[in-house]
């Protein structure tokens, strides 16, 4: 970072120096949206439309040569984000960034992405993989047109290779990293274990909470019963500990596996709206990062005319409508990652059921700018890769299983056909392809269907329940098979004609399999769920006002409780008073917004950090559910003994008399964050900003400010239109819906759209984060589907 900081410096010279000149030479790297170019790879003319908001309206005569477009038109505006993409998935940052990836590289080598992604390429279909190697041939022709490359490139000295259909693969098999692990909360839990016993570590990290809501509250008939609970032995609390320091460099390198991710969408069938028809709604929440992780585009080619949101280096519309069907996703939170202890001896053999079975032996080469290639030799078991190896001298040896490196994993072809759909029976024959990330789809058509499918792998276990690491050396706690698809949750036209999800639990106890250990808390699925039947006759305009809602449903549980104590001055005062007259919504312009999340930070350390202690500072506080519902569960449901600091011997404190002292503490906190001592003169988004790092000039000071945007925005953690606040950077916001849609089943035309930042990943570009302020308004665009497109417009003509 040193080094491209220096040449950082340069290229700002050249730009000062320079003058328009040196502009305009960096401008070169700035696609050619009109006009025409030959190319080879494709079997007619592919035409690319940018409207006036730049979305890309890609056309070819067969699917294969509509993927070419694609192909061309991610590489054009997103060049550098996909060399990112592909270098960690395939653990190569290193070769750019040197010995500050090392250990991010390590991990990833040792667990083994690519080895997975080369698998599942060779026993793919060969019509996805003709999609696959048709969307590379737009990359590389874009390449094969020898353009001025972005500037992260001139900066950091790199070369992109040619792109190859395993790349695609490696970056899915990322995104199933970002949204389907649990393996941190796995070593959370041992760790909490060893520091208040199982009960109480079950106690800070609750399940869901009794009355919250279920996705589907009627269950799924089935016809087998679920496996017997059992004691995991435990690990070393030393190796806990390096597991989540890994897990955080992982995190901190990537961007990737943030635990305030989550997402919402929700159908409403035709009783409710006012066109009769079935209006689909959905905003994932990812990471925040510029550009942004989706990319919008229209694809037209052979059987397959879809709209909606792109991840680039995928050859595929991920989220949206063709013309017939609309979708939309959130995480299931499914658990689909164990870690085994393993028993291995010095000649590498593994103990399994009393018997010595070898370890598999992979050597690995990570290159290393500015150093000496690293051989790293990877470890398998039955149970996957040993990823403890990574740091050494650790007490406990761990191995890593985890759907995502399975032999096989047709994802891709999935996502094709459910592009291809025209109707519920053919969505759910797409989806028995879906492996991971599990994710709940909803789904509605132009008929006036709706409908819901939770698909993906989710591993039925001999014994044990997954939280925490168990034996690998006996088959007691083996994977013994898959979920089958048909006993997957999933509904069609429900009596009460919606559907609504938050990463909320899917299904009660009267489920026979296990799904998972760990729900998102109620608040936001409580808050949608009240708006829909709320209301009458609904509309686009009414889906727009839910998704910016920012009502949180926490603040009105805890307001009564909060607001109960005794003030310990006159500031304090004042700030219960705001509380007094405040309903809870987290509008950004929001004095008491701002008071209620010092003081709910606040309550959160005085609660829970005298026994937790540093456990609470590191880990604890970081995380976005445990914390809250335990809280409530203190707060409301009468476990009131947390109350008690025990520090204090001999003095037994109650809740009021804790919160009294978590509101001054809080109001300290925010004071200086504000700049400010009077509670009245505060805004929430004085603080509170949504930043979009840049990877990696985020890092480089002299470049922050250049490629890095923020905005002041409201909401919180709980809100329909989060807004996850990191007390570590107080209180800055790193996660976001990342996209919206509101799809109009009666008026496809209608439907609209809208993501981060803009459409290019080029600083240059006028098109780099003009979407910023629509973002934060929650404004969208059109979902432009059919008639004439206008804009710029750009032909691919075959080569001769």
């Amino acid at each position: 970072m040193r080094i491209a900081g220096w040449i950082a410096a340069l290229v700002l010279l050249v730009l000062v120096v320079g003058g328009g000149g040196g502009y305009l030479w960096l401008r070169r790297s700035l696609p050619q949206t009109s006009g025409e170019i030959q190319v080879r790879g494709i079997s007619g003319p592919v035409t690319i439309v940018r409207d006036r908001d730049g979305v890309a309206h890609i056309t070819g005569a067969t699917e294969t040569d509509a993927a070419f477009g694609l192909g061309f038109a991610h590489a054009q505006e997103r060049l550098w984000q996909m060399e990112v993409q592909r270098r960690i998935g395939h653990a190569r940052l290193s070769e750019v960034f040197g010995e500050a990836t090392v250990r991010t590289d390590k991990f990833l080598r040792t667990l083994g992405v690519a080895r997975a992604a080369r698998s599942a390429l060779a026993k793919l279909d060969s019509e996805t993989v003709a999609i696959l190697e048709a969307y590379a041939a737009g990359v590389n022709a874009f390449l094969a047109t020898n353009p001025a490359l972005p500037p992260e490139f001139l900066i950091l000295g790199v070369q992109p290779e040619p792109w190859q259909p395993l790349d695609s693969l490696v970056w899915a098999k990322m995104m199933s990293w970002d949204l389907g692990g649990n393996w941190s909360d796995e070593v959370a839990r041992a760790l909490l274990i060893a520091k208040v016993g199982p009960e109480d570590a079950d106690f800070l990290m609750p399940t869901y909470t009794v009355d919250g809501p279920l996705i589907l509250p009627e269950g799924v008939p089935t016809t087998v019963s679920a496996p017997a609970g059992s004691t995991a032995a435990p690990i070393q609390p030393a190796t806990a500990q390096a597991m989540l320091d890994l897990w955080e460099t992982i995190h901190q390198t990537t961007g990737l596996g943030d635990l305030l991710a989550g997402s919402n969408n929700w159908v409403i069938g035709g009783s409710r709206t006012a066109s009769g028809k079935p209006l689909l709604v959905n905003d994932p929440h990812l990471a925040n990062r510029i550009p942004s992780i989706w990319y919008l585009a229209h694809l037209q080619g052979g059987r397959i005319n879809a709209i909606g949101a792109t991840f680039p280096g995928l050859p595929a519309i991920v989220i949206g409508h063709n013309e017939r069907i609309a979708w939309g996703v959130t995480n299931t939170a499914p658990d689909v990652q164990d870690l085994y202890i393993e028993r291995i001896d010095a000649q590498n053999y593994v103990e399994y059921n009393g018997r010595r079975e070898p370890v598999t032996l992979i050597n690995e080469v990570i290159q290393v700018k500015g150093a000496e290639p690293i051989t790293l030799t990877v470890r398998v078991t039955r149970h996957g890769p040993i990823i403890s190896d990574v740091q050494s001298d650790l007490p406990d040896t761990i191995a890593f299983r985890w759907t995502a490196l399975d032999d096989e994993d047709s994802t891709m072809r999935a996502f094709l056909n459910i592009n291809r759909a025209r109707n519920w029976e053919e969505f759910v024959a797409a989806l028995r392809d879906y492996k991971t990330p599990m994710q709940n789809f909803v789904y509605a058509d132009v008929d006036g269907n709706i409908g819901y499918y939770a698909p993906g792998a989710v591993p039925i276990r001999r014994n044990g329940d997954g939280r925490t690491p168990v034996p690998g050396w006996t088959d007691e706690y083996e994977w013994i098979g898959y979920i089958p698809f048909e006993e997957l949750p999933h509904i069609y036209n429900p009596p009460k004609d919606y559907v609504a999800t938050a990463n909320n639990r899917v299904v009660g106890d009267d489920y026979p399999y296990l799904l998972g250990t760990s729900w998102a808390a109620p608040f936001r699925v409580q808050r949608i769920i009240e708006l829909i039947e709320q209301g009458n006759k609904l509309t686009v305009d009414d889906m727009r006002a839910m998704l910016g809602d920012v009502v949180s449903i926490q603040a009105r549980e805890l307001l009564p409780v909060f607001r109960n104590i005794t003030p310990a001055g006159p500031r304090d005062a004042a700030a219960l008073e705001l509380l007094r007259s405040w309903d809870g919504a987290m509008r950004a312009d929001s004095a008491a917004a701002a008071v209620y999340q010092g003081y709910y930070f606040a309550a959160l350390e005085a609660v829970f950090a005298d026994e937790l202690r540093e456990f609470f500072t590191n880990t604890y506080r970081n995380q976005r559910d445990f914390p809250a519902l335990a809280l409530r569960a203190v707060l409301l449901d009468g476990h009131s003994e947390w109350c008690d600091d025990v520090n204090t011997i001999g003095v037994s404190e109650d809740c009021p008399t804790i919160l009294a002292k978590a509101l001054t503490n809080g109001l300290d906190a925010m004071a200086e964050a504000q700049g400010e001592s009077d509670p009245t003169r505060w805004r929430w988004d004085r603080v509170h900003q949504a930043v979009f790092p840049h990877n990696p000039f985020s890092q480089v000071g002299a470049l922050r400010s250049l490629f890095e945007r923020r905005i002041p925005n409201g909401g919180d953690t709980f809100t329909v239109n989060v807004a996850p606040v990191r007390i570590t950077e107080p209180y800055l916001q790193y996660n976001a819906p990342s996209y919206r849609q509101i799809i109009d089943l009666s008026d496809l035309n209608n439907s609209r759209f809208m993501h981060t930042t803009g459409q290019s990943g080029n600083v240059l570009s006028n098109r780099y984060s003009d979407f910023l302020a629509m973002w934060q308004r929650v404004e969208d665009i059109p979902m432009r589907f059919s008639g004439a497109i206008e804009g710029d417009q750009l032909v691919l003509r075959p080569a001769s």
